[in-house]
């Protein structure tokens, strides 16, 4: 947040008493009438022009309003005039990082560090960044160093507790947490990360009230709605996509690692696989559409006999590391019903590989799927396993699942035949294999 300090400097001479007028500025910013306080740090850059303190305050005002590229802007120039300032170095970090520029985050909270080694907040963002970027240990190594230095930091208490709950070390994640919390009581993403500790250990009765909480400090707490809905029985149509980038944003940076490796991940092989069993030879698709993309582990599986292959996700994060693969002719930043309605290409070959699972009802994928189908096109998918009456259901995971009735109701409805079908385990959790279905689906001819 914007702070207070004293302003000196030369500039043309005006009436304006350049100290109350940053006063007056500072007010209006910590009141979020962020167009009126823009104006008066304006103003007072005409008074001292390159003023780093004024330019800071306005790159903490843009990153605030998400104009990242002026708060950029803002704290170079002020760096132009401040360059060992590690207060700017730490800010300028913080926008990148919220920009989704982990590398130049990772850059800038270095450099506060070589001006100022022990500054708890550099080594608290360097480690949470580090983190997001995949180099788990080296990001906890700073986050305890930041807690060394400030035991009652509660965002590097809180971030501990996600690099331990991610670790399985339940206990000790959810004491990082409620320290957090005592320190910062109606901090809503550590409430959001506590409500989560008690999900995984099955405690709902805890976990609901929390997510409560952060409903009555935010009423529009996607993430916290959706989970709280997830856990009381309330099966609602699809995840609100805020919670699904949420989700993918922070778990790019390790997601393949993660996923193939400790949970034992390989739908997107045995798609493929079951897709080359319905072929004599080796087929060639003319143009696959990977809905949910995320890092493209079912681009990777599917390239070889794809002649065009695009890729669709709502995860900026995801889709940059697909980018970093080289494996896409196109990516595009879009939810899958949006992109499916709005199509106006054809493709022979759609892959959804856990991307179902955050969408319940599957009716709209199906309507729009008849828009860009080519003639006997194939869809290839994964869902997890709706075994009772309803033909889909919300899990206390906060992921849908479908059950083969559902599926074989869709297909029938929207002129598609099912080709091939497998039971599969989806990935572990707690140890236990997530019972799925593998799905191989065909376009009838007049179908859709």
């Amino acid at each position: 947040m914007a702070r207070e300090a004293q302003l000196q400097g030369e500039g043309r001479s005006a009436t304006a008493d350049p100290q109350a007028l940053f006063a007056e500025a500072v007010q209006l910013h910590q009141q979020k009438r962020y167009d009126e306080a823009e104006g008066r740090y304006i103003e007072l850059l005409q008074l001292l022009p390159g003023h780093p303190r004024v330019l800071a305050n306005l790159a903490l005002l843009y990153r605030e309003i998400r104009r990242f590229e002026e708060a950029v802007r803002c704290c170079r120039q002020a760096l132009r005039e401040s360059p060992d300032d590690p207060l700017l170095h730490l800010n300028l970090g913080a926008v990148y990082e919220e920009q989704g520029d982990i590398p130049a985050a990772i850059a800038s909270f270095r450099r506060t560090l070589e001006i100022e080694p022990d500054n708890a907040k550099a080594l608290n963002n360097l480690g949470k960044a580090l983190h997001r970027q995949g180099e788990v240990v080296e990001g906890e190594k700073c986050i305890r160093r930041a807690l060394q230095l400030a035991p009652e930091y509660p965002l590097a208490l809180n971030n501990l507790g996600v690099i331990l709950s991610e670790q399985g070390d339940l206990e000790k994640a959810a004491d990082c947490f409620g320290r957090a919390l005592h320190l910062e009581p109606d901090n809503s993403g550590t409430l959001y990360n506590l409500a989560g500790i008690h999900n995984c250990r099955g405690e709902i009765e805890k976990a609901v009230p929390l997510l409560e909480k952060i409903l009555v400090l935010e009423p529009g707490h996607a993430l916290a709605g959706h989970m709280l809905a997830a856990l009381v029985g309330e099966t609602t149509e699809t995840a609100p996509r805020a919670y699904v980038e949420a989700t993918f944003d922070a778990y790019a940076g390790r997601f393949d690692r993660h996923l193939t490796e400790k949970l034992g991940y390989t739908v997107p092989l045995v798609l493929r696989e079951m897709v080359g069993e319905l072929f004599r030879q080796e087929h060639i698709f003319s143009s696959t559409l990977d809905l949910g993309c995320g890092t493209g582990l079912a681009g990777e599986a599917f390239r070889k006999m794809s002649r065009r292959l695009e890729g669709v996700d709502v995860s900026t994060k995801m889709l940059a590391r697909a980018e970093g693969k080289g494996v896409y002719d196109l990516l595009k930043r879009q939810d899958a019903e949006t992109f499916l309605a709005d199509c106006h290409g054809t493709y022979d070959l759609f892959v959804a590989t856990d991307v179902f699972v955050y969408i319940g009802r599957l009716e709209p994928i199906f309507a729009g799927l008849a828009r860009c189908s080519a003639p006997g096109a194939l869809l290839a998918f994964s869902v997890e396993r709706c075994a009772g009456e309803d033909e889909y259901c919300l899990r206390p995971s906060g992921r849908y699942a479908q059950s083969r009735r559902y599926i074989d109701r869709l297909a029938g409805e929207f002129g598609w035949e099912v080709l091939g079908h497998r039971q599969h385990g989806i990935r572990r959790e707690e140890g236990q294999w997530i019972e799925g279905d593998l799905f191989v689906l065909r376009l009838c001819a007049g179908g859709a």
